[in-house]
């Protein structure tokens, strides 16, 4: 596997495409290749396979696939993320009342002509384009200095005809722009040369007081690149680690330095995948900056790409891409399922606004807001928030705030401390407010509601927690499938989890992961209560799965000299392990100390919470 480390670095997952056709590998030989490189164990229906699509779809990894020789040339274009385009210049959205235009390129035909973004196309060459379709795009490509004729409806309304010389234009993945003050860089892939740009960029703006990646929508691309992009704003070091299905493990690191100590915002959503994760879970890792936005896509495997090049006797311009290796950032954490948790978790809708509001430059007089968030200062300034309408921003941002989160306000000379809540209800709308209700009294409150702030728990609706009740073995699965963001719709073969129990999903997904066992006889027993001891089981398994580092610290554990310790002799063997991975591998992560635990005491909603939160804070999973 070692030779083929170089390999899987410089092809490292992008959003896997759905591909199948026919092939020029056999169904033999690309057994062969899985099983000498697949992280995983092969499924005995793999063996059973008699074509190709019924391997990849055997083996049940949407990042594993065969690709023809033309769709190994469009998947390598879409690692790159660039390309050159003959025709008007514009991106375009096929709809029925025709060709919507999305967006216009620098130094395009359209825009000569002055059309925008909202513009619809209604006729091509005397041709009706409504409803639009593919036929129509192809009307308005064509070869570089001709013209092409269209007919526009303006967003106002009206018509027009335009003539529109053809030219051939580069798509950068990625632009780096500076505004008062500001650098932003709107990367849309990461291919081979993305860290020139990024690095291009910096030197340019060296006295950049901030700056704003945005990675929204960005599925990936080149390890390297995003290793090394990540490194031109954290220095050198260790950015990525690879591990196998045998446990060794690689590492990938930066050995230059970092261009700017500038404060960091980057912008995630549910579509930034793979790479983008890597630069975004790095920058939280090593508190170069925030992330604002919904939890990213959660891509943590790494894929090798077999073709011609190192099996020149199988494949003739076709290729197959095999998941290798599970990748985790700086800090050890997993992207894989959990994506990346933002810093403040805001609705997509809001994500640019939060990061503009936060880029304020502290002003020499006035009233401002210092938030200190993962390391860094940024600056908020409420009144110009009202001033450019941007008051529901201001409170998705307010909203966000844990409830320990640091917040100053300086209004003049004084400096006032105040808590997220002060903040929200003297600047923002408290109705917004994501405290749960009912929590005030627990000892676990702060804990609770941090959870809240980041969705990560919902509460048993109109509000409400319900701490002190019991969980149930259901509503644990239902929290860690909402903690890592997954659900699975297969059946997980539990007699009494029907398919349509609110239940189900999150029952099955976190038996997938191996997280939760039945009772035996085929049941789960779903509304049983929890013991203990196995809580702290699930909640270690969770551990070890969300921190390379805490899995290594557990494979060296052995139960005979933790039987030695008289705390874990009153756990299960099945137990300790986990007991002490979350007692001493960074410190107490229970919601109290293990002796004061009873191993066969039920458990309850709050205690959960709280051990939960404290696991994603020790680990930075959650970090501000």
């Amino acid at each position: 596997m070692k030779k083929l480390f170089h390999r899987l670095v410089a092809t490292l997952c992008v959003l896997a495409l759905c591909l199948t056709s026919a092939s020029a590998l056999s169904v033999e030989d690309a057994l062969r290749l899985l099983e000498e490189n697949y992280v995983g164990e092969l499924p005995p229906a793999a063996y059973e396979a008699t074509t190709l699509d019924e391997l990849m779809d055997a083996v049940g990894d949407p990042y594993t696939y065969y690709m023809s020789a033309e769709e190994y040339a469009e998947f390598l274009d879409s690692v790159e993320g660039e390309s050159h385009i003959t025709g008007i210049g514009a991106g375009i959205e096929y709809t029925d009342n025709g060709i919507l235009l999305t967006n216009i390129l620098e130094d395009s035909g359209a825009e000569e002509a002055g059309l925008v973004a909202g513009d619809l196309i209604v006729g091509v060459e005397g041709t009706s384009c409504v409803p639009a379709n593919e036929s129509h795009r192809a009307m308005i490509i064509g070869d570089e200095g001709t013209y092409v004729n269209i007919t526009v409806k303006h967003q106002d309304g009206s018509v027009q005809d335009y003539r529109i010389m053809r030219r051939t234009i580069r798509i950068f993945n990625t632009k780096v722009a500076f505004v008062d003050g500001v650098g932003k860089v709107d990367c849309d892939s990461f291919g081979t040369y993305t860290p020139a740009y990024f690095q291009d960029g910096l030197a340019e703006h060296m006295d950049a007081r901030l700056w704003i990646i945005d990675v929204r929508n960005n599925p990936g691309g080149l390890a390297t690149a995003a290793v090394t992009s990540l490194g031109l704003f954290t220095g050198s070091g260790p950015k990525l680690f690879y591990r196998l299905g045998d446990t060794s493990s690689y590492y990938a690191e930066f050995n230059g330095t970092n261009l700017t100590d500038a404060p960091v915002i980057v912008l995630i959503n549910g579509y930034a995948a793979s790479a983008s994760e890597i630069l975004a879970g790095g920058v939280r890792a090593e508190k170069a900056g925030i992330i604002v936005g919904s939890r990213s896509y959660g891509k943590g495997s790494a894929q090798i790409v077999l073709d011609m090049d190192n099996y020149p006797n199988l494949f003739d311009g076709d290729s197959l891409k095999v998941t290798v290796y599970r990748f985790y950032c700086s800090d050890g954490n997993t992207t894989d399922k959990v994506g990346v948790v933002p810093t403040l978790y805001v609705a997509d809708e809001y994500t640019a606004a939060v990061a503009e509001l936060l880029s304020a430059e502290k002003p020499a007089q006035g009233e401002y807001l210092s938030l200190t968030l993962n390391g860094s200062e940024y600056i908020l300034r409420p009144a110009d928030a009202a001033e450019a309408g941007l008051d529901d921003a201001l409170t998705e941002l307010l909203s966000a705030l844990p409830p320990d989160a640091s917040v100053a306000l300086f209004s003049g000379d004084k400096l006032t401390a105040l808590t997220a809540d002060e903040a929200l209800a003297k600047y923002g709308d408290e109705a917004a407010s994501r405290r749960f209700t009912d929590v005030a009294n627990s000892p676990y409150a702060t804990q609770i509601n941090t959870l809240g702030a980041y969705g990560i728990l919902n509460g048993t609706g109109s509000g409400a927690f319900n701490p002190a009740a019991t969980l149930t073995r259901a509503e644990l699965c239902a929290m860690l499938s909402q903690a890592l963001n997954v659900s699975n719709k297969a059946n997980g073969n539990f007699a009494d989890v029907p398919d349509d129990a609110w239940f189900a999903d999150d029952v099955n997904a976190a038996a997938s992961l191996g997280f939760v066992n039945g009772v035996g006889d085929r049941l789960f027993d779903p509304s049983g209560t929890l013991t203990q001891e196995q809580f702290i089981t699930v909640m270690g398994r969770l551990t070890r799965f969300l921190n390379f580092f805490a899995d290594d610290y557990a494979l060296e554990l052995k139960d005979e000299t933790l039987a030695e310790n008289a705390v874990y002799a009153a756990y299960a063997p099945w137990a300790r392990v986990s007991a002490d991975v979350l007692t001493e591998y960074a410190g107490n992560m229970l919601y109290t100390d293990l002796s004061q635990i009873n191993p066969q005491a039920p458990v309850t909603r709050e205690q959960a919470a709280a051990t939960l939160c404290n696991i994603l804070k020790t680990l930075n999973i959650i970090s501000y």
